[in-house]
């Protein structure tokens, strides 16, 4: 009589297999997700996009003049108060939570260039804008670059009419 040996373990032809499977699993993962920091940047150029819009379309509603404040992560909409007689004053929007300021995800940053001239953010405890956004729906000409400094670059170019034209660069 021949006895039946208990097999123990695996054979190599099926850890191949499963190894193929688990290579074919995570191939797709990477294709689906895709380059999360370009989406980060795209998703963040829109939100821009959406938000001058918005501050333009008040700004001509309500007769007020607005600007904006970009830094190297983070950007704010300010109003022109005009309350004090003796000098106008420009105070952060903080009653509109659409208008509020706004941040970069880490590792990506603004860069602001008013009439081709890169600007240099400052510290200054007088806050003046360096956009501005009139009640006649004109806007200050711009061009911000957001990027990761090292190979993606979204750039919004806004004419004073407030066409937009974006670009993408990776």
């Amino acid at each position: 009589m021949m006895r039946a040996t208990k097999q123990q373990g695996f054979t190599l032809i099926e850890l191949l297999v499963v190894i193929f499977i688990i290579g074919v699993v995570v191939s797709a993962m990477t294709i689906s997700l895709g380059d999360n920091q370009a989406e980060r940047m795209k998703h963040k150029t829109k939100q821009l996009v959406a938000l001058i819009d918005l501050a333009k379309e008040q700004a001509i509603f309500s007769s007020e003049e607005l600007g904006m404040v970009f830094s190297k992560h983070a950007y704010s909409f300010y109003r022109l108060n005009s309350d004090n007689h003796d000098q106008d004053s420009w105070q952060q929007i903080t009653d509109d939570q659409l208008l509020s300021e706004r941040t970069l995800p880490d590792g990506l940053e603004y860069e602001l260039f008013l009439e081709g001239i890169k600007v240099t953010y400052s510290n200054k405890e007088k806050v003046t804008p360096q956009v501005y956004i009139l009640s006649d729906g004109t806007i200050t000409p711009f061009r911000i670059n957001i990027t990761d400094k090292i190979d993606h670059n979204h750039s919004l170019k806004v004419a004073e009419n407030g066409k937009f034209e974006l670009s993408v660069s990776n």
